[in-house]
């Protein structure tokens, strides 16, 4: 069972932080966002390296057997390159550091004026997952809360992350 648990608790980190070490984001496609102040100035994240840490908040196994705990996992920090390219499109799969999106699908997924939403369903290897993401961005900066449902062999797992991000310089090659 704890071996369940765990993966289950590692499949939805890679929702969310797929990827670690020095490596590149997805392409990037979505939407810039206007400037909050609602001029016609756009607002986007700024190219360039960035470092990601998503955190546990909570983590609960509705049908856990009695006297079991999911495990906490702590804190974990990935460092990514966002291009030109992506820092002007934004999608799901550039902010979390996910360049693999294979098999996972976003609704009402918006990087607009100043804020980050929408949900992600991935269905990858017998396991599948749905986090709604809500947080806020700077050009520097981003944080967001998501919560998400796993599903792995018949159990479900409901997690709750919170993921912080800030441009740390030029990227690395």
């Amino acid at each position: 069972m704890r071996k369940i648990t765990g993966a289950i608790a590692v499949l939805t980190l890679a929702a969310c932080s797929g990827q670690s070490g020095n490596e590149q984001a997805g392409n990037g496609q979505g939407a810039t966002a206007p400037g909050a102040g609602g001029g016609s100035a756009t607002t986007t994240i700024q190219p360039g390296q960035w470092d990601t840490t998503v955190e546990i908040v909570s983590i609960s196994a509705p049908n856990m057997p009695a006297g079991m705990t999911p495990p906490r996992m702590p804190a974990r920090t990935v460092s990514v390159c966002i291009t030109p390219e992506q820092a002007g499109n934004p999608n799901a799969g550039v902010l979390s550091g996910n360049s693999n999106q294979a098999g996972c699908t976003t609704e009402n997924y918006s990087v607009t004026g100043g804020r980050i939403q929408g949900t992600i369903t991935c269905d990858i290897q017998g396991a599948r997952t749905r986090t709604t993401i809500n947080g806020q961005f700077t050009p520097t900066s981003y944080e967001m809360t998501t919560q998400a449902e796993a599903v792995v062999g018949g159990m479900t797992t409901n997690t709750e992350t919170r993921i912080t991000a800030r441009r740390t310089g030029d990227c690395r090659r």
